[in-house]
């Protein structure tokens, strides 16, 4: 394999400058693609692709144990995950049932996820961050499907890399940072972001994604149309 990335029949592998690969599947990337529209967590101002991502990885420095690496990747995006008590402090907040991606480890792939949805009337512009995160942890034949083990089986320098603890998998990349101390100007103790899994749903939410620039009526307006005032 060369130096940058290559792509193995449909897998993507990604050398980087320590030693270490990445193997990439292309649901992957079409999972880091959902991150572009609200609804869905965090979201992408601009247009991340996956030759940026790709190149980002070739040069990025890889935890040993895996984890988030900060990515700096032109237009950033909107930070709109937060612990449900810090979204329920955005104005007119309101809750409605939502869906989010989230990776099945029997099931082997992403799936949705029942969610808590926050709405509020503050613009999008709130939740602005200059941070991306680019998740990638060691590679896990448990975590993988049959076929992609016997890929890496089946390659000698991947089952190599994989003997050496040196083969990596690319989780997913979103805008944010991995532990997060603040959102939409409202500041709390720094934590790390939990699995969709691990948010409590709508039964008894601890996590919820934000939808901003949600059109809520003014306190005052909705009171004075209960109360007959106005039409």
């Amino acid at each position: 394999m060369k130096d940058t990335d290559v792509t193995a029949g449909e897998y993507t592998i990604i050398k980087g400058k320590d030693g270490k690969s990445i193997i990439a599947h292309p649901a992957t990337y079409t999972h880091i693609g959902t991150h572009s529209s609200v609804g869905k967590g965090s979201v992408f101002s601009g247009s991340v692709t996956k030759d940026m991502i790709d190149s980002f990885l070739t040069n990025a420095t890889i935890p040993e144990g895996g984890g988030g690496i900060s990515a700096d990747f032109k237009g950033g995006g909107y930070l709109l995950v937060a612990p449900f008590d810090v979204a329920m402090q955005f104005a007119d907040a309101t809750v409605k049932a939502g869906t989010k991606e989230d990776y099945d480890p029997v099931q082997k792939k992403m799936v949705p996820v029942p969610i808590a949805e926050v709405h509020t009337s503050q613009p999008i512009s709130d939740f602005a961050t200059d941070v991306t995160t680019v998740l990638v942890f060691p590679y896990d034949p448990s975590r993988s499907s049959t076929e992609q083990n016997e890929f890496v089986n089946n390659n000698t320098e991947l089952a190599e890399l994989l003997e050496a603890g040196q083969l990596y998998a690319l989780a997913t990349a979103f805008p944010g940072g991995f532990e997060l101390e603040e959102v939409g100007g409202i500041a709390f103790p720094k934590v790390g972001v939990p699995k969709a899994t691990a948010w409590g749903g709508m039964e008894n939410p601890t996590w919820a994604v934000i939808i901003p620039d949600s059109q809520q009526e003014p306190m005052l307006e909705r009171w004075s149309k209960l109360a007959g005032l106005i039409k």
